[in-house]
């Protein structure tokens, strides 16, 4: 159970689906708009604009055992490339996190939450695909909590999904990334990046992966 709602059986049976494409969990930057506690839900939406995203993680110790009881965080843009509590991203301050955060709103929490995966190491969250902003691929920030340590990394979408979804509004008023992921200087770094697997469903698409994460943790 998760927020006392079980994992949805579609996201449960695409990560059965998908469990040979386990990976090594490749920690990466932070980067400067994440706040200082995500709300506990898994509606992460709050009403904003987009293709509905149901988002599944599956983690796993190296010796293969579901990681129970850790806390996920997962924060990203909107479709127009904005992160709650700051105002649209501007390429001249973009990599800096004091400039941005001057302008700082607390009480916009859209497109960030956490939840605690289940006795399988599992976890869903439902929210909307991202959108884009100058200099960075289109990708998720994610943070898993255990009880010996954080790992920080960021999700990303296979390339041919995202143009598929930027051709509908409310994304095409934005247009096409400028950054894909053979020029993004974050998705390289840390071992092998976090491309989730990415299906269609009735209302947008279901993406999941499976991580191990780099230290064997006690389940």
């Amino acid at each position: 159970m998760i927020g006392g709602e079980p994992v949805t059986a579609d996201v449960v049976a695409f990560l059965d689906d998908c469990t040979s494409t386990c990976q090594l969990l490749a920690e990466q930057e932070e980067g400067p708009y994440r706040r200082g506690e995500q709300p506990r839900r898994r509606d992460i939406t709050e009403g904003r604009p987009g293709s509905p995203l149901a988002l599944g993680i599956r983690l796993r110790t190296r010796a293969g055992a579901p990681v129970d009881g850790a806390e996920v965080e997962v924060w990203h843009c909107d479709a127009d490339g904005r992160y709650s509590g700051y105002p649209p991203n501007d390429p001249t301050v973009a990599v800096d996190p004091s400039a941005q955060g001057a302008e700082y709103l607390t009480d916009e929490t859209f497109l960030r939450g956490r939840q605690t995966t289940d006795a399988a190491g599992l976890v869903e969250f439902r929210t909307v695909y991202p959108g884009w902003y100058p200099g960075r691929t289109v990708h998720i920030h994610l943070v898993v909590r255990t009880a010996t340590r954080a790992f920080t990394t960021q999700l990303y979408f296979p390339q041919d999904v995202t143009t598929e979804v930027f051709s509908h509004d409310p994304y095409r008023q934005h247009g096409l990334p400028d950054t894909a992921h053979a020029t993004d200087e974050i998705f390289p770094t840390g071992g092998r990046p976090a491309v989730l697997d990415m299906r269609p469903d009735s209302s947008g698409h279901v993406g999941v992966l499976c991580l191990v994460l780099p230290e064997e943790e006690t389940p």
